[in-house]
């Protein structure tokens, strides 16, 4: 992997990071049924991607636990290569907003449709197994 290639996955990296970390500050507790203003959308969105994060690490260990030697570290490389993956295209995503009180909902959004998918490639291979 080339030196920008390098840069611009740490750079998605730490970007996202600070992202969900601002999202998270203000998320405790709060009762999405009735979010009025963009920050309170944001929190909501950010919420229901974390619900489906749960999901998929169930998912990921229940298949993980069905495979043996290699495979196993196929998927977990696999794994990893598709959340940077992810994170990566989603913070592409939230960049066309940059600045604006979008981009986090942008953001958790496109993580909470990538991860929905990564769950259903996943029960797809446990159905296989």
């Amino acid at each position: 992997m080339d030196g920008v290639m390098k840069k611009l996955i740490l750079f998605g990296t730490i970007s996202g990071g600070i992202l969900f970390w601002s999202i998270h500050l203000q998320a405790d507790n709060f009762d999405c049924r009735n979010a009025a203003t963009q920050t309170e959308i944001n929190q909501c969105v950010y919420q229901d991607f974390q619900q489906k994060d749960e999901e998929l690490n169930h998912i990921y260990q229940q298949y993980y636990a069905k495979l043996d030697g290699v495979r196993k570290d196929q998927l977990k490389q696999a794994q990893l290569v598709w959340i940077n993956f992810r994170d990566l295209s989603c913070q592409y995503e939230a960049d066309y907003y940059q600045g604006g009180s979008l981009a986090p909902m942008v953001y958790s959004s496109c993580l909470k449709d990538k991860t929905k998918e990564r769950i259903s490639d996943l029960k797809n291979y446990i159905a296989l197994y």
